[in-house]
């Protein structure tokens, strides 16, 4: 779990208090208790107390929950040489075509309308009307922190978490502002119902937003 540990670490307090908000950790948010929380969920009560294994197990574990397309993610690769960042950005546009795969074609204009009276980039049109999954993560962070912001959105919603954080840019405003409320929950109700135990939504609650850290500062960078 160095690299998890590594990357809250470096996290701000705020941050690392967000993140255990999400994965549930009723302990607070330092680095070994975040991790200590992660290994729970991932393994259980006694099983917490063997588990060895990495964040990116952890994350690999999360993409084969939500059923992401290895075969193209590897693309000849084995997963010994793909980076973890790759998987989650995988996980996070999984979740995210699913929700955006859900509206009409009407709607997916709409709401790439909206994103541009957020912010003209023709790279946005191409994230959310073109290519799979597999191509958006691919793109660059600032379309990976697009697409986590909005899975984030979304879920936390659906599971009645209220933080005290404004990552919900964009995207999940637009398709608010699409759908309404009550549209927009039952889009996001669908991918809860899919991942069926508490404990593998907020270990993909914190996939998402450990993917949101990675890339927040390149977003900043572009915005």
């Amino acid at each position: 779990m160095r690299e998890f540990y590594d990357i809250v670490q470096a996290a701000t307090d705020e941050q690392r208090h967000e993140l255990g908000e999400l994965v549930g950790s009723g302990f607070g948010g330092q680095p070994d208790t975040l991790c200590d929380h992660i290994k729970y969920l991932r393994a259980g009560t006694i099983g917490q107390l063997f588990w060895q294994a990495s964040w990116k197990q952890v994350v690999t574990d999360v993409a084969d929950h939500v059923g992401i397309d290895w075969l193209a993610l590897l693309s000849g690769r084995h997963w010994q040489e793909l980076p973890t960042e790759e998987i989650e950005a995988a996980v996070v546009a999984k979740l995210f075509h699913d929700m955006f795969d859900q509206l009409s074609p009407d709607q997916q204009q709409k709401v790439v309308m909206e994103m541009h009276r957020h912010g003209d980039d023709s790279r946005l049109e191409a994230l959310f009307l073109g290519g799979g999954a597999m191509a958006a993560a691919k793109m660059s962070g600032f379309g990976v922190y697009l697409m986590a912001s909005t899975v984030l959105g979304g879920l936390t919603n659906v599971m009645g978490l209220t933080l005290p954080f404004a990552v919900y840019i964009g995207m999940s405003q637009a398709i608010a502002l699409v759908l309404g409320p009550v549209g927009w929950a039952a889009l996001a109700s669908g991918i809860v119902w899919t991942l069926n135990q508490p404990n593998w939504e907020r270990l993909t609650l914190g996939v998402v937003y450990v993917s949101l850290l990675r890339n927040n500062g390149i977003f900043e960078a572009t915005g």
